[in-house]
């Protein structure tokens, strides 16, 4: 296996195979380089109608103006023809896993750095310009990280919560590769792990609390969970919580956590927990694709035919879905429909909703379609077009502090801009139309 600096000197300095090069040596070039992306429809991600025949100008990676229709380009730009293209910000993916699977395997075996690295790469393909990584990193994502803010990876953004806190012999299972999650069993370790990732500087720190719904594994001691979320705010980091039950639900929004990493499935919420989510300002990140993803590919829906998830899939995965290793668990059908009902719930209340799938946490969950099939389950759950774009977007900035940087098209933020064929507020199913993808103001994707 190629040592670490190597790998790092591969991905910053060779163009990939395929039309998506990393592009360290490219994007000096054209850092220097005014880019005009000229003519198109933009949804700029804040909700506001879109712009018709407008520009957006790019220089130093990131975005010096956005224009209507008439605008002049500054002289000497290149010119980059969208007309007929919808323009949108690259989609942030709210809750995700890396190096957990690869093809057909699940496990720590797959946590190697070339297997994120090629993870990376197939969200940026699918124009996801932020990944946030739930608590199943290995150390050496630091270092990556720390390469790609560096400018020295063209690559999807990494938010990473490092080891998450799980439970002893309980969640998240060992067994799926999960086996640098944090396990305290005193408050004096929980403060120590903490510790530890401020340390690391992450973006954020992940809690698993319950037994994800099986009633057996063991749970989390709220003694445990709380003093995880009163530390984690001395450090100024916020917490996300894997959760299930209504009633963990209530005591984590008493606590102060800040973000719901998945649904409430057990029952619908009620009045108690949307007051104290709006009190203490929780986001709520419902992964409706984690739960379909367990029955949907045994009703052979016909999106399982169509070029855009077919070619999303790891060798082998197609076969597998199909087989008898993919077992359809009847119980998801339930807990999907409670959820749909409960981001509706939430939603209608006002609180903000995400974009998140917990894609790669297992081989169902497809890393790049996922999220845009939760664009559309988010529809179904009462969002509109517009309000799902945003949740994949601006929304999902917010929630992660990173609202100043990126998940909308304005000067002064990173042109991670998502190019498409066609218009997703006419058919949400048009954001996998994808024309091309640019991240830090360099094509990595698609056209060119």
């Amino acid at each position: 296996m190629p040592s670490r600096r190597k790998l790092l000197a591969l991905f910053a300095v060779l163009p990939l195979t395929g039309a998506w090069p990393a592009v360290a040596a490219a994007g000096a070039a054209s850092n220097a380089q005014v880019t005009v992306l000229q003519g198109g429809r933009i949804i700029d991600g804040t909700g506001a109608a879109p712009i018709e025949n407008g520009s957006i100008v790019v220089k130093g990676g990131r975005i010096e103006a956005v224009q209507g229709p008439g605008s002049k380009p500054p002289e000497d730009a290149r010119i980059v023809d969208v007309r007929g293209k919808t323009l949108m910000p690259a989609l942030i993916a709210g809750h995700a896993h890396l190096g957990l699977t690869n093809g057909t395997s699940a496990g720590v075996g797959n946590m190697t750095e070339a297997n994120v690295m090629r993870q990376l790469q197939k969200y940026m393909r699918h124009g996801i310009g932020t990944v946030a990584v739930f608590g199943t990193d290995h150390d050496f994502i630091y270092t990556l990280r720390a390469a790609q803010r560096k400018g020295k990876l063209a690559l999807p953004t990494i938010l990473t919560a490092g080891h998450g806190f799980g439970v002893r012999d309980g969640v998240p299972p060992v067994s799926m590769g999960m086996d640098q999650v944090y396990r305290p069993t005193s408050v004096a370790q929980v403060r120590e792990d903490v510790g530890q990732l401020a340390a690391h500087k992450v973006d954020l720190i992940k809690i698993w609390v319950d037994d994800a719904g099986d009633g057996k594994a063991r749970k989390m001691d709220p003694a445990l969970y709380g003093e995880v979320i009163r530390q984690a705010h001395r450090h100024g980091i916020k917490v996300a919580a894997h959760v299930f039950y209504l009633e963990d639900a209530k005591r984590l929004a008493r606590d102060g956590i800040d973000i719901f990493g998945h649904s409430v499935r057990d029952q619908p919420v009620d009045e108690e927990l949307v007051a104290l989510m709006k009190k203490n300002d929780i986001a709520y990140i419902p992964t409706l694709d984690l739960d379909e993803a367990s029955f949907v590919y045994g009703d052979r829906p016909d999106w399982m035919q169509q070029p855009f998830f077919r070619q999303s899939l790891d060798p082998g995965v197609w076969e597998w879905l199909r087989s008898p290793a993919y077992k359809t668990k009847e119980q998801a059908r339930k807990d999907f429909a409670m959820a749909q009902a409960n981001v509706r719930t939430l939603h209608e209340a006002g609180i903000r909703v995400g974009l998140g799938t917990d894609s790669g946490a297992t081989i169902p969950r497809i890393q790049g379609f996922a999220e845009h099939r939760e664009l559309e389950l988010l529809l179904g759950a009462g969002l509109s077009p517009m309000q799902a774009l945003q949740a994949g977007t601006s929304v999902n900035a917010a929630i992660f502090g990173i609202d100043k940087e990126r998940g909308v098209l304005a000067p002064g933020r990173q042109a991670d801009i998502l190019v498409l064929d066609a218009d997703p507020l006419e058919d949400i199913r048009n954001t996998r139309k994808i024309h091309g993808v640019w991240l830090r103001g360099v094509l990595v994707s698609g056209a060119r």
